[in-house]
């Protein structure tokens, strides 16, 4: 006679949270809120950098890019790096554990929705505190200061229930590009008649009375109705709709599923190809006891989204400048696809080899030969791809004597970002390279594009190849080069770290 086994308990709510907190709390999720803090620094330098003679509401209407960009789309990276940690576990096999479905995700919601609070703090709150302890004109009063901070994020929480949900049905990269569209749709709709039935404007217009300026960061005229605007209507519209979010079932589409098995699955069985060898084509020609690293790793490379994204890049380049001014039109390469381009690329050459980097550290090769060749192969893609894409502006029509020092910098600049971004992603994660990667282009775009590189361009290395004068390429190109060598011996040592701890 057997005896029955008792049920298994069912976990309630609060025995959920703490499983879902303990889950995360070494991750990267913990610690991307210190990309806030990074931002807040830098924030606090560049409006030093502005002069003497402002007070408290410039300090307040410094925190626009905060609230209008880089604060929404890092919550949306939170949520993101979670579904593509989630993924690449399988769930750590807690989907198939007796929790009720409801608690898991309202658990999930609350642990991102506070690191969220943390990340808003440390990204607003950093540059407020410093400044009014620095300078008494400068201190925000603590009312308007807590609103600078709270008014944003509960702002947010609708966008983060959306991304969570999304994220049940989609990958990782869908949550953060939707992500994206959610907050370029906010910020061109702020200040729309139509606000209170947008949901994607209840995510600015509240943080835009409290900063006093438009969308654009123009300051508010005095007169404008947002002037006097309470911010709390939209915000707590904007908190509100992560309810519907939150309440929503999970959609069991048979497509989606697919998908997300195969996002999960292709950067182990790219990093497995490599480890069992080169491609079917290169093994043929391999001779033995010579394996052929370099065919190996850019046989991994070859079926990624490199493939077609640089020829599209040169191609959308080349419409742009056969409608626009190519001379007016060289900031779009120095300033937006280079730099964004190098994020890419390292991001898409690491994730493709990193999933299998212990199996390739295991062979004859060890860890460091792979990785010199995946580091030669990305700077000379990122090399190979500012020389075309400078062809491209010299048929356009600009002058010989700018064609060239186009791409030399590029090259050199672009090498530079590629290998410190590669060495980021191989030395910490990919999502601290995309925190630092974002953040680094936009405050290229604000030096690079402004007055403010007369004073600032040295310290911000995402605007160098911007600046085609020969008195400051004598700079940027010997230190560009030096910092690309550093870099390389640091993926190196980093890359054995990576296989033993993968």
């Amino acid at each position: 006679m057997t005896t029955a086994l008792p049920p298994t308990p069912v976990p309630g709510l609060s025995a959920t949270l703490r499983a879902e907190f303990a889950t995360w709390r070494r991750s990267a999720v913990a610690y991307l809120p210190l990309g806030g803090l990074a931002f807040g620094l830098v924030n606090t330098a560049m409006f030093l950098s502005t002069g003497p003679g402002k007070d408290w509401k410039d300090v307040l209407g410094y925190q626009n890019l905060w609230a209008m960009f880089v604060g929404p789309m890092l919550t949306a990276l939170l949520v993101a790096t979670a579904t593509r940690i989630d993924d690449t576990a399988r769930g750590g096999a807690t989907r198939y554990r007796p929790v009720r479905p409801p608690y898991r995700h309202l658990s999930r919601f609350t642990v991102l929705a506070l690191r969220s609070l943390l990340l808003n703090l440390l990204g607003a709150g950093t540059p407020l505190l410093i400044l009014g302890l620095t300078n008494g004109a400068q201190r925000v009063p603590a009312d308007r200061a807590a609103e600078a901070v709270l008014v944003p994020w509960a702002s947010q929480l609708g966008m983060l229930a959306l991304l969570l949900w999304l994220a049940r049905q989609t990958p990782w990269t869908a949550v953060l590009g939707a992500g994206f569209v959610w907050t370029m749709l906010g910020v061109v709709n702020a200040e729309s008649a139509s606000w209170a039935v947008l949901p994607f404007t209840w995510l600015d217009r509240g943080a835009l009375p409290v900063i006093g300026t438009h969308a654009n960061g123009v300051a508010l005229e005095a007169h404008s109705a947002l002037a006097g605007a309470s911010p709390w209507p939209a915000t707590l519209l904007g908190a509100l709709l992560a309810v519907p979010f939150l309440l929503l079932p999970r959609l069991h589409l048979p497509a989606a599923r697919a998908a997300r098995q195969r996002t999960a699955s292709q950067p182990v069985a790219s990093g497995a190809a490599t480890a069992a060898g080169p491609a079917p084509l290169a093994a043929g020609h391999a001779r033995p006891g010579r394996p052929r690293v370099l065919a190996a790793v850019a046989g991994t490379l070859r079926g990624t989204s490199l493939t077609w994204l640089c020829p599209a890049t040169v191609a959308l380049i080349a419409l742009w400048l056969s409608w626009h001014d190519p001379d007016t039109s060289i900031q779009l390469f120095t300033l937006l696809v280079l730099p964004i381009g190098t994020l890419v690329l390292a991001l898409v050459a690491w994730g493709a080899a990193g999933q299998g980097w212990r199996a390739v550290a295991s062979r004859t090769t060890g860890a460091a030969r792979p990785a010199l060749a995946l580091t030669g192969l990305t700077t000379g893609i990122a090399a190979l791809m500012s020389v075309v894409i400078a062809l491209v502006y010299l048929a356009a029509g600009i002058p010989a004597g700018h064609a060239w020092p186009l791409a030399l910098t590029g090259t050199v600049v672009g090498a530079m970002l590629t290998s410190f971004t590669l060495w980021l992603s191989i030395r910490t994660t990919q999502s601290v390279a995309v925190v630092v990667g974002i953040i680094g282009i936009l405050f290229g775009v604000l030096v690079g594009g402004t007055s403010m590189q007369q004073t600032l361009w040295p310290l911000i290395p995402y605007s160098w190849a911007n600046y085609l004068d020969l008195h400051r390429m004598a700079l940027t190109l010997p230190v560009g080069i030096a910092a690309t060598a550093l870099f390389t011996f640091g993926i190196t040592h980093a890359a054995r770290k990576a296989a033993e701890n993968s």
